[in-house]
């Protein structure tokens, strides 16, 4: 599919209430049939013709009936990626859900900068990056924190050689200049002179000033969007210097708030990487699922007292470590070990001891 619309990723939405009818109509404006890609079923995503992709997810309408949305976008040619394509992240394996990949590519159809907020481990960093690596698309990563400067971000005057001075582009300058993923880590625990650098970039004008290269003015280029993460602030123990953003602020950016993944969704990931445990008739997979999902009640019902995110991430590193030395020593090495005391006793009285049947005394017994 060549059209020029694909090509400059300006992309098409489409929807219709059965998915058979959605992928008929994107096959009838494309000129060819949606394929299921080979490398993975669970991210919702289909092939067209060679050089676009097809996002869908299914949703329901302001009724609570079922509507199946799609949005078609171009592949990147290697032209748009030109001298990076280190920074093209490689295709892994992820599992779709809740849309998620959908609303990714409805704030990249309508260039509208993308926040994403939740817990560490549920996978902000991996939507982007595995979005990307379907687009083909560089990602231009910041990790921002309370010492991070405009210097660092849009740039600053360094001495050259010949005893003049010139303008270095920060990461974000970079990246508006060029074109490609934009991910700015950690919003929230970076401060009020960042932000209000980023103002022109996120409001209508979509610019960047230069104020100590004479105030050049730097326009959004066309293959270039936004996307940041956020921690929640309302978790101050877990997450040190995060600040609660101002609602002018938060006005500026498409939000989605991501959610630990469903229990279906995670079995599904941790049987697809670690079949072995699915296959060891002792149960083992599913006393970890269940740890994972007391620990998590234990965290929203009692914030102050239990400061610990069993997250998919913590729980695939979990599974990797159990499918070679089992459960315990598998968890002693993911997590318990780095706990506080108080974690840890409610991880050993608590969880395990409700949840298991395993002889969770060797939990502290040396080696």
């Amino acid at each position: 599919m060549q059209d020029e619309t694909s090509r400059t990723m300006l992309g098409r939405s489409f929807a219709d209430s059965e998915l058979d009818g959605l992928l008929t109509a994107v096959a009838q404006a494309a000129g060819s049939q949606p394929a299921m890609r080979a490398q993975t079923h669970f991210d919702n995503v289909y092939g067209v013709a060679d050089d676009a992709l097809l996002f869908t997810a299914r949703m329901l309408d302001e009724h609570g009936t079922p509507v199946y949305r799609g949005i078609l976008l171009g592949r990147w040619t290697p032209e748009m990626v030109g001298e990076r394509p280190d920074l093209v992240p490689e295709i892994d394996f992820y599992h779709d859900h809740r849309g998620l990949l959908f609303h990714c590519a409805l704030a990249y159809l309508r260039n509208l900068p993308l926040a994403l907020h939740g817990h560490t481990g549920v996978g902000k960093t991996d939507l982007v990056r595995y979005f990307a690596a379907l687009l083909g698309a560089p990602v231009h990563r910041m990790n921002l924190h309370g010492l991070s400067t405009t210097d660092d971000v849009i740039g600053k005057l360094l001495p050259t050689s010949g005893g003049g001075v010139m303008f270095q582009d920060g990461q974000v300058t970079t990246a508006v200049r060029h074109g490609g993923l934009l991910l700015l880590e950690e919003m929230n625990a970076t401060g009020q002179e960042v932000w209000f650098a980023l103002h022109g970039l996120l409001d209508g004008s979509r610019t960047l000033v230069l104020v100590e290269k004479d105030n050049e003015t730097v326009k959004q280029h066309r293959w270039c969007r936004i996307f940041s993460t956020f921690n929640p602030a309302e978790y101050p123990n877990l997450y040190p210097g995060t600040k609660e953003l101002s609602a002018a602020y938060l006005r500026r950016w498409a939000s989605i708030r991501m959610p630990f993944a469903d229990l279906s969704v995670e079995r599904a990931i941790l049987v697809t990487r670690y079949p072995e445990l699915a296959a060891d008739g002792k149960g083992i997979l599913d006393t970890m699922l269940e740890v994972a999902q007391v620990a998590r009640k234990l965290l929203e019902d009692r914030a102050r007292s239990f400061d610990f995110v069993m997250s998919t991430g913590v729980l695939v590193s979990w599974a990797e470590l159990a499918a070679q030395v089992g459960p315990l020593e598998g968890a002693r090495m993911a997590f318990y070990d780095i706990l506080e005391e108080k974690t840890k006793a409610v991880f050993r009285d608590q969880i395990f001891a409700y949840v298991t049947d395993w002889d969770v005394t060797q939990f502290d017994d040396g080696i």
